[in-house]
């Protein structure tokens, strides 16, 4: 048995390493935590070119209301976005809507932790309910995003 808690990216991509040692595919967990960093470095460094850093939820469940933390948070700072909460240091935390509203967020991703695509799409109609929500800017233009969450947030993804 592995235990395996990530908190930062780093610590992701070295859980896929210590995976591939268990497992006796250090060289595929390698080459995977390779191609991965080459891709997080190019994110990082084009996103560090934008002038504008927008607000950023991150809903990893919408019954209750949580919003994503460790790695999440540090994608969202990675890919030039500020994260409206959620901490690296601390993991998913509860949110109350009039918080939400308050926070006028301009990109929303939702993404329920540990569901696919198709799961994450059955919550659409719970966001649609809530007082407020086309106020929000990230509504108002389009900036509403469903996130496979198994592939990219909360699980190692495909091809592993």
């Amino acid at each position: 048995m592995i235990s395996l808690d990530p908190e930062l990216l780093g610590d992701v991509l070295e859980d896929i390493r210590r995976v591939g040692r268990a497992t006796d595919r250090l060289e595929a967990a390698e080459s995977l935590t390779g191609r991965l960093q080459i891709r997080i470095d190019a994110v990082t460094e084009r996103a560090a070119q934008g002038e504008h850093r927008p607000k950023v939820l991150q809903l990893e469940w919408v019954d209750p209301l949580l919003c994503g933390g460790h790695w999440v948070v540090e994608m969202v700072e990675r890919a030039g976005g500020e994260s409206c909460f959620g901490s690296k240091e601390t993991g998913s935390s509860r949110l109350d809507w009039d918080q939400v509203i308050a926070s006028q967020p301009e990109i929303i991703m939702l993404m329920p932790c540990g569901f696919n695509l198709d799961r994450a799409i059955e919550d659409i109609p719970l966001l649609l309910n809530l007082e407020g929500w086309d106020s929000l800017p990230a509504v108002r233009n389009d900036r509403v995003f469903i996130i496979d969450a198994d592939a990219y947030t909360a699980g190692w993804g495909q091809g592993w």
